[in-house]
C-alpha cells in the first residue's frame, strides 16, 4: 500500500523529530531543517527522506519543494519552522523566519497541490488574561510581545492562502519527561539547587501558563491529520491541556517529590523581584554570561494564561489523557533529574542553547555557488606548483586534477552538511592505501588537500556576502582535511613498516583491500 506523503519543516526541532519517530511508519516524510539529520539526532528510517535548508532562503527553499514535487508531490505539510527565544529582544529572526520564512513555505507549496497545510502556532500569541474569559479557538492571536507580532502575521497568510485547505494549530508549552523547555527547567534548576533562590517564587506563585507533554503534540497531529477533512480553511485549533497551572503548584509538587516533604515558599513582590533581575542583569553583562531570567518576564507574573480548547476536542474527537497532565509528568521529571542527572542536564542544556545561525549550511550554500571556481583555481594551482618542478607537486593531466579536486570537494560539502568532520578521514582509510601502492607519495596526497583548502579559504574568504569567518572556515574545511591528511601519514608509515596491500604480500586481497583498489581505480580513471 502506498503511503501519503508528509512534509515537516522544522524537523529537527523539539516538536519536528518527535513528529518523525512517530509518524515514520505511517507516512512517508520528507524533512526540512537547518541541521543535519545526524548532528540533530533525528530519527533515520526508509520513509524518511531529508533535504537541509534554511527557510529564510527563498532560492533554497524553491529548490528543496522542486524536488519533492519531482519525487510525487505531497498531501500534507505541517509547519514547524520558527524561531523563538526569551531575551523579549525584538530580533530581525522573528520576522526573516516566522513571517517571511512562513511566506517562502507557503508560495513554493503552491506547486504540491496539498490536500492541507497545517500551521503551528502559539497560545502565547494571544494577549492574557482576557475580560472575555480564557482564550479559546475564537481568540485572536494580539499579544504585543516580538513573538507574537511575528505569529499573527503568519496566521494572517495561512488564512488568506488560496493554494490548499489550511488549519492553524495553537500549542502550549511543549515539555518532555526530561523537561526540555528552558523557562520550566530554569525554575527546577533554582527550586532543587541549594541556591538562596531555592525557595523563592515571584510575587504569589500564580504566574500560570497551559502545557502540553510532547508525546500529546504528536497524538495532536496524528489525529489531526485523520480527521483534516472536517476542518475548515483557515480554523484554529489549541493543542493543549485546558486550563492552567501556576509556579505555586508545580513548587509545591516538585520540592515534596525531591525532597520527601514540602518546604515552605518565600513570596517575592514585583518590586524586589525588579531590583533582583536588574542586578543579576547587570552582573551578567559584566561577565558575559546573561542568565536566563529578564526584566521583560516581570509583567507576566501573576498572570493566568487560562485555555479552554474544548471546540478543538469536540471537532477532532480528541482529548487531552490526564496521565500526561504536567501535575502528573513533575513525578517523572523530578525521577530522571536524580536517576539519570547526565541525560537531564545535557537535553537542557541543549534546550537553553537554542539559535538560529546556522553556519554549516551557510558555509555549504556558499560552497556549491563556487564550486567551479574553486576547483579550476586548484586545478591551476597544483598544475602551475608542478611545472615550476617543486617537492610534492603531482604530474596528473589536468583533467585528471579537476576530477580529483571536484571529488574532494563535494567530500567537503558532505562533510559540512552532515557535520562529519571525520568523513574525509574515513575515506582517507579505505583508498591511501591502494593509492600509495601505485607509487603516489603521501606528500602528493597532503599537496592536493591543502591546496584546495587555500584555495576555499581565498574564493570564500573573499565575499563579504558569504559571511564565512577565517574560525568557522577552520572549523568545517580545516579540522576535517587535517584529519584526513593524518590518516594518509598514517596509512605511509603501515607502508613502510611492510604492512603492504595484499598484492604486495603475494596473497588474495580482502574484500575491504577489494573496496580500495575500486574506490581509488574510479578515482584516478575518472569513470
Amino acid at each position: 500500500m502506498t503511503l501519503p506523503v508528509l512534509v515537516i519543516t522544522g524537523a529537527s526541532g523539539f516538536v519536528g523529530r518527535h513528529l518523525l519517530a512517530a509518524l515514520k511508519e505511517s507516512y512517508r516524510i520528507f524533512g526540512l531543517a537547518r541541521r543535519s539529520q545526524r548532528e540533530c539526532g533525528a530519527a533515520v528510517h526508509p520513509n524518511i527522506a531529508w533535504i537541509q535548508v534554511d527557510i529564510r532562503q527563498r532560492d533554497a527553499v524553491e529548490t528543496a519543494f522542486r524536488e519533492i514535487a519531482s519525487a510525487g508531490g505531497a498531501r500534507y505539510l505541517i509547519h514547524l519552522a520558527a524561531h523563538y527565544d526569551f531575551t523579549g529582544e525584538d530580533r530581525p529572526e522573528y520576522r526573516d523566519t516566522n513571517a517571511e520564512g512562513t511566506r517562502h513555505v507557503l508560495d513554493a507549496a503552491a506547486a504540491l497541490r496539498l490536500k492541507r497545510f497545517i500551521f503551528a502556532s502559539s497560545v502565547a500569541a494571544c494577549r492574557f488574561p482576557r475580560s472575555e474569559g480564557p482564550v479559546s479557538e475564537g481568540t485572536p492571536a494580539d499579544a504585543d510581545h516580538p513573538y507574537a507580532r511575528s505569529k499573527h502575521a503568519g496566521e494572517a497568510m495561512v488564512r488568506g492562502y488560496e493554494h490548499a485547505p489550511t488549519c492553524i494549530v495553537r500549542v502550549g508549552a511543549v515539555y518532555s519527561d526530561c523537561c526540555e523547555y528552558a523557562p520550566l527547567y530554569s525554575l527546577l534548576d533554582a527550586w532543587l539547587g541549594r541556591g538562596w533562590t531555592s525557595r523563592m517564587l515571584a510575587g504569589r506563585g500564580e504566574t500560570a501558563i497551559p502545557y502540553v507533554h510532547v508525546h500529546e503534540v504528536t497524538a495532536f497531529f496524528r489525529r489531526l491529520l485523520i480527521a483534516e477533512e472536517c476542518l475548515d480553511h483557515g480554523e484554529v485549533l489549541i493543542a493543549c491541556s485546558p486550563g492552567c497551572t501556576s509556579h505555586r503548584e508545580l513548587y509545591e509538587r516538585a520540592v515534596r517529590l525531591y525532597y520527601g516533604s514540602p518546604r515552605k515558599s518565600v513570596h517575592v513582590m514585583v518590586p524586589l523581584c525588579a531590583v533582583w533581575l536588574a542586578l543579576v542583569g547587570m552582573r551578567g553583562r559584566i561577565t558575559g554570561r546573561r542568565p536566563f531570567e529578564r526584566l521583560w518576564m516581570l509583567r507576566f507574573i501573576d498572570r493566568a494564561l487560562t485555555v479552554d480548547n474544548s471546540q478543538t476536542c469536540r471537532r477532532l474527537g480528541w482529548s487531552h489523557r490526564p496521565r500526561y497532565r504536567i501535575e502528573r509528568r513533575i513525578a517523572f521529571m523530578v525521577e530522571r533529574m536524580k536517576s539519570e542527572p547526565f541525560e537531564w542536564y545535557a537535553k537542557n542544556a541543549a534546550a537553553m542553547r537554542r539559535t538560529t545561525d546556522r553556519p554549516d549550511l551557510r558555509i555549504y550554500t556558499a560552497m556549491a555557488a563556487v564550486e567551479d571556481q574553486v576547483v579550476a583555481a586548484a586545478t591551476e594551482a597544483a598544475l602551475s606548483h608542478a611545472r615550476d618542478g617543486h617537492a610534492g607537486a603531482t604530474g596528473t593531466d589536468r583533467a585528471t586534477l579537476e576530477w580529483t579536486f571536484r571529488l574532494l570537494y563535494r567530500l567537503l560539502m558532505s562533510s559540512v552538511q552532515s557535520a562529519n568532520r571525520m568523513l574525509l578521514m574515513n575515506y582517507m582509510e579505505v583508498t591511501a592505501a591502494s593509492r600509495l601502492k601505485t607509487g603516489t607519495t603521501a606528500g602528493e596526497i597532503c599537496f592536493l588537500l591543502e591546496t584546495l583548502r587555500a584555495c576555499i579559504f581565498r574564493i570564500l574568504g573573499a565575499g563579504s556576502g558569504r559571511k564565512a569567518t577565517r574560525q568557522e572556515l577552520h572549523d568545517r574545511i580545516t579540522v576535517p582535511i587535517e584529519f584526513g591528511i593524518d590518516e594518509i601519514r598514517a596509512q605511509e608509515e603501515r607502508y613502510v613498516e611492510g604492512l603492504a596491500p595484499a598484492a604486495a604480500a603475494g596473497r588474495e586481497p580482502t574484500p575491504r583491500e577489494q573496496l580500495e583498489e575500486t574506490i581509488w581505480s574510479c578515482l584516478v580513471q575518472r569513470r
